[in-house]
């Protein structure tokens, strides 16, 4: 499940001894379990995960406003039709038939199927990859496969969850983001060596912020709390948007490395 609130749980883990990557040991093809996924409460997060890509596109945008636009992992479509909003020749690709479903009937063209697919053709302007590398086998082949789709001229987005980040050293193996889906972990060091592995630059690096339903915190926030503290969850509390950043993602816009020979 995407909203997985199993918090601590994880396959076994383990860490690179030159680079400090973290990935879990992974017997079966992950996508195979994410074409039968199902997840209402993702789904029923419409409105502030809608709010949360529009950000995210507001910054694309101040560097191209216009062009081809791919969105891999586009779960229900939510940031693929903030894109066509802004004027993007938008579309994404997703493993889960029922989230396809899901953008389909908000006529938002989602191929279903993972990325590289040969329903996803020519290249992209910009190419957005938002909480999707943590739940990937092999993240510098998918990357591989963006920098072969993404233009010369073209921008890319990755956000991924940062082991390094103070709050996931202070909170240790109780990290909200290590949970079963999540099999690899980057921090700032290892996401821009994987970028640069395959010929993609740096050009921004920012710690997003979230928005949530204040219904869906508190109920996060019980799990942290011991039996005896934990409070029911009022449903008149379940609406009101709240902006959340407590710095332990990272946004990192990238374009292709510019080469040079001597």
């Amino acid at each position: 499940m995407i909203t997985d609130s199993s918090y601590g749980r994880t396959l076994d883990l383990y860490r690179c001894q030159t680079c400090g990557f973290v990935q879990a040991h992974v017997e079966q093809d992950v996508v195979s379990l994410y074409e039968d996924l199902e997840d209402p409460e993702y789904v029923a997060g419409w409105a502030e995960r809608s709010l949360q890509h529009r950000k995210i596109l507001e910054l694309v945008h101040s560097y191209i406003p216009t062009g081809r636009l791919l969105d891999i992992g586009a779960g229900g479509g939510t940031l693929v039709e903030q894109a066509l909003q802004m004027g993007y020749d938008a579309e994404g690709i997703e493993p889960s038939r029922w989230l396809t479903g899901v953008a389909r009937a908000r006529s938002l063209p989602v191929h279903q199927g993972a990325f590289p697919s040969a329903d996803v053709v020519g290249e992209f302007d910009v190419i957005t990859i938002v909480d999707v590398l943590e739940h990937v086998q092999d993240p510098v082949g998918l990357l591989r496969a963006v920098a072969r789709s993404l233009k010369q001229t073209g921008l890319g987005v990755v956000v991924v969850p940062d082991v390094g980040s103070a709050v996931a050293r202070l909170l240790g193996r109780k990290w909200w983001h290590f949970r079963t889906a999540h099999i690899g972990y980057f921090n700032q060091k290892t996401i821009l060596a994987a970028l640069n592995k395959v010929g993609l630059a740096q050009v921004l690096i920012r710690r997003p912020a979230w928005y949530f339903p204040l219904g869906y915190l508190l109920e996060r926030l019980n799990r942290y709390l011991p039996g005896f503290l934990r409070f029911r969850n009022p449903a008149r509390f379940s609406r009101p948007t709240v902006k959340l950043n407590l710095r332990d993602s990272l946004l990192v816009l990238f374009r292709p490395a510019v080469s040079t020979t001597v």
